[in-house]
């Protein structure tokens, strides 16, 4: 999960007047650039370096259709605002979206997996693209310029923080230094909201992707996944909610939900092997559960959730949990439309378990479905002993 989504979350409501009455207009308009003098000219030339850095990491995604989703639900949002911004999308599992002051934004793949449709995915843009409007990171820039330069806020704790290579980190933690006040979270929340149902998306997606964190949390302390998490643990974050929640049923409906939460579904199933595999690898089994139920939910291919499942207990490793994958594996299998690992995880399982004739049969099933598989070569050893 992204520490910085957590606290703005649980810092922003002490009070619903407070939300409501925060001032929702945006201070920069579109094309702006800070003039040669101004003091943020020095943030945007250190934020364009990284941003050539983050073009050529390994960990961007290039799917053509994903990132072309992406844009456009940013630029829908965006409007006039657009052309001014850069759109990254980075393969990390965590919930996270980031947008600098010089138009780029990153989003992680944690958050894509975690939304429940287009318009929740639009809900936590708005409220990036609020943040960038009201010029609020060029406001906590100048307020701690004084105090710490800008070359030590991007050297603070990146590799442990982020667990992403130094120019991605960089930037996250330059961010999180600037983290931004109570009063600029309610003037972001607000803002966002309006861009949100401006754009013609359902305005109850502000607080429903919360509603939705707020149960992977449960799930989280369930499974004890983690220490006791910051959302579980604040107070205020239901009264954000409530807030929220008050505004947004106050605001029509839009028409077309359904086709923009198909869209979501096809555009996550498409590279759901890999991401799935990142979020697989995180060990954190509650939270893998959760969202596995909540694709179920959404219409994900039946082929994978079982298969993911099986991973989810064969990484796991607890007493039964060989047997849950055994029987995660068949279900997948059973569907005629399994990924071909299906076959020959579950053979690497029979084969534990002294059955060589029937994991022998599997493995030339995976081979006949992956021919040119990397580990041709162990699993043809397997077949030949």
């Amino acid at each position: 999960m992204g520490s910085r989504w957590l606290l703005r979350l649980g810092l922003l409501v002490l009070a619903g007047a407070t939300w409501a009455a925060a001032p929702t207009e945006p201070r920069i308009p579109p094309g702006y650039q800070p003039a040669d003098d101004r003091d943020e000219r020095g943030l945007w030339d250190e934020l364009d370096e990284y941003e050539q850095s983050l073009r050529r990491s390994p960990l961007l995604v290039d799917d053509p259709q994903l990132n072309a989703y992406v844009r456009d639900v940013v630029c829908r949002i965006a409007g006039d605002y657009c052309p001014d911004l850069r759109v990254y999308v980075l393969r990390n599992p965590g919930f996270n979206a980031m947008m600098a002051p010089n138009g780029m934004m990153v989003v992680w793949t944690g958050l894509l997996i975690r939304v429940g449709s287009e318009d929740e995915l639009a809900a936590v843009v708005g409220h990036e693209l609020a943040h960038y409007t009201m010029a609020h990171s060029l406001q906590q820039f100048r307020h701690v310029r004084a105090t710490m330069g800008l070359g030590t806020l991007l050297s603070t704790g990146v590799a442990v923080v982020t667990g992403v290579f130094a120019p991605i980190g960089e930037l996250a933690a330059l961010l999180d230094a600037l983290a931004f006040s109570r009063k600029q979270e309610a003037e972001a929340d607000l803002l966002g909201a309006r861009y949100l149902q401006a754009a013609g998306y359902d305005p109850r997606a502000s607080y429903t992707v919360w509603e939705s964190l707020l149960a992977e949390e449960e799930a989280a302390v369930v499974a004890r996944d983690e220490p006791l998490p910051f959302m579980r643990t604040h107070p205020a974050i239901r009264d954000r909610l409530q807030a929220l929640q008050t505004w947004a049923d106050a605001q029509p409906a839009p028409a077309a939900r359904r086709t923009r939460q198909d869209r979501h579904r096809r555009v996550l199933t498409g590279l759901y092997f890999e991401l799935m595999e990142d979020q697989i690898d995180t060990n954190r089994y509650g939270r893998t559960s959760f969202l596995l139920e909540r694709h179920a939910e959404l219409g994900v291919d039946p082929a994978l959730i079982a298969f993911f499942r099986g991973e989810m207990y064969r990484q796991r490793a607890g007493d039964g949990d060989g047997e849950r994958a055994a029987e995660a594996y068949l279900e997948a299998i059973k569907t005629g439309h399994a990924p071909p690992e299906a076959f020959r995880n579950l053979g690497y399982l029979k084969l534990k378990a002294g059955d060589r004739d029937t994991a022998r049969q599997l493995f030339s099933y995976y081979l006949a479905l992956a021919p040119k598989a990397s580990d041709r070569a162990m699993i043809e050893f397997y077949l030949e002993e």
